[in-house]
């Protein structure tokens, strides 16, 4: 069973290659997705993002997600966890 991808700056699921953001060599990235990391440039969409404004973004992103109350409690909570243990927050 393959190893599932997730963006390594804000945890999304990268699914297949139209998820995967783009190098500056043209080739896709194998850490981040296509909303963290910019297209053909190779650098992120918002480079001065602090951890706590990704914390934000990310939880603001389940409000508008289809899953149970509960489950998306729980996600919104474990969702700073999650962060930590990313590349890009990693200290």
């Amino acid at each position: 069973m393959a190893k599932k991808a997730f963006c390594q700056s804000c945890g999304m699921p990268i699914a297949d290659d139209s998820y995967k953001g783009t190098e500056a060599n043209g080739e896709f990235s194998t850490d981040y997705c296509i909303y963290c990391y910019c297209y053909m440039q190779g650098r992120f969409v918002q480079p001065e993002l602090t951890f706590d404004e990704m914390v934000e973004i990310g939880r603001k992103g389940l409000d508008n997600n289809s899953m149970p109350k509960m489950q998306k409690w729980l996600f919104k909570k474990l969702y700073p966890m999650q962060l930590k243990g990313l590349k890009r927050w990693k200290n």
